[in-house]
């Protein structure tokens, strides 16, 4: 099409010819209409309403009416061509336009929005997955460091034990049960029973999202993995324990000899030089078995948190891998009547109560009007923050 249809020579020339005119008319009206109505206004203002003057602004009005009707016959066919034009070229951009339901550009948008939701429910599943999966990977190293903490809270426990019997018996020692004594510490086990290690379970609850039986796995595990080095310090610290007790037996055996023979003043001294020995090796062993535990104890705190950094780093990679490319808003869906008294409500509470009055009337001017209905009917709102006045205009 070479030229728009509606852009036509009659139709300029009829705009050119009309609308001057058609201005001039409606400017000669209103300065006429206006110039009558303030002379009704002056003698109203200078002696006040009287019956002739309320006869004389009603016959006024009317004829404003009338006036109004007048001018708008004339510029009509003006302004509905300039209608026309501008409906013509707002048609041609509404076909094209992505905002209006229908167009091309609509329904490719609509198609993409579809696509893109559908993709994004789809990394969101995933980004959960990962994450529910990191989250349980790393419960399950926190669970085997606690495991592995506590076997050695058992261990140490039965070493002090152990440790704890040779001592007493070798501060049970007397000249009449020396060699029975002697005998036992010589033959006391320093190996850890087989069954110990099978038998072994953590002091600790179970986690949740663990199960009994992934804690009986868990616990078999580490201990299978844990018996080796942990029967090895067991001999170890008994048996360094046993020798070193074996080693003083002899001296030890000769002091209370030497008790026998002495007076009672000689046999109380030398007896309180054995317990001082025995109490400083008793607070040797003591501090040996503190300064082990605690680098035990910072090991497994190492351990720790590098098990708890490795997760920490991995959920993040999990949270962090998804970048959407789509711009994801919260829309509200009011699934029945009632949903729309909780949106009003948190939106008053939030920024309806901040607003005048003017400003919440002209929002619900609807609703206003809906009840100003009623109240023609006889049913009124009853609630001190509203008030009822009357509305009188003359006819």
């Amino acid at each position: 099409m070479n030229e728009l249809a509606i852009i036509k020579q009659e139709n300029i020339q009829s705009i050119v010819s009309v609308a001057p005119q058609s201005y001039l008319d409606n400017t000669s009206s209103r300065e006429k209409c206006e110039a009558a109505g303030n002379a009704i206004l002056a003698q109203i203002e200078q002696i006040g309403m009287t019956d002739e003057l309320d006869m004389a602004a009603a016959q006024f009005i009317e004829k404003a009416r009338r006036t109004v009707k007048k001018m708008n016959e004339r510029r009509s066919p003006v302004t509905q061509l300039f209608d026309s034009i501008r409906k013509e070229f707002t048609a041609l951009e509404t076909a094209i336009d992505p905002t209006k339901a229908g167009t091309i550009a609509y329904r490719l948008q609509q198609l993409r929005n579809q696509y893109a939701a559908r993709k994004h429910a789809e990394e969101e599943q995933r980004r959960r997955a990962e994450l529910a999966r990191q989250q349980a990977e790393a419960a399950r190293l926190r669970l085997a460091q606690d495991i592995e903490d506590d076997f050695k809270r058992q261990l140490n426990a039965f070493i002090e034990r152990s440790i704890a019997g040779l001592t007493a018996i070798d501060c049970a020692i007397t000249l009449e049960n020396f060699e029975a004594s002697y005998k036992e510490i010589s033959e006391y086990i320093t190996s850890v029973p087989v069954e110990y290690f099978t038998a072994w379970r953590a002091n600790i609850p179970v986690p949740t999202g663990i199960t009994p039986e992934e804690m009986n796995v868990a616990e078999d595990t580490i201990a299978r993995r844990l018996a080796p080095k942990f029967a090895e310090q067991y001999k170890f610290e008994v048996e360094s324990s046993r020798l070193y007790i074996l080693e003083r037996l002899p001296s030890k055996k000769a002091a209370l000899e030497e008790m026998a023979k002495a007076s009672a003043e000689k046999t109380a001294r030398i007896k309180a030089e054995m317990e001082h020995q025995q109490a400083a090796q008793a607070a040797e062993a003591e501090a040996e078995r503190q300064r082990r535990e605690a680098e035990e104890k910072a090991q497994s705190e190492m351990a720790r948190q590098q098990a708890e950094m490795q997760s920490l780093f991995a959920v993040t990679a999990a949270e962090n891998s998804y970048q959407p490319k789509v711009k994801v808003a919260k829309k509200i869906n009011i699934l029945n009547p009632e949903g729309v008294l909780a949106v009003l409500s948190m939106w008053f509470g939030k920024e309806g109560c901040n607003l005048s009055v003017d400003e919440l009337s002209k929002m619900f001017k609807k609703q206003i009007a809906f009840c100003e209905k009623l109240a023609k009917e006889g049913t009124f709102i009853c609630d001190e923050s509203v008030e009822y006045v009357d509305d009188i205009k003359a006819k």
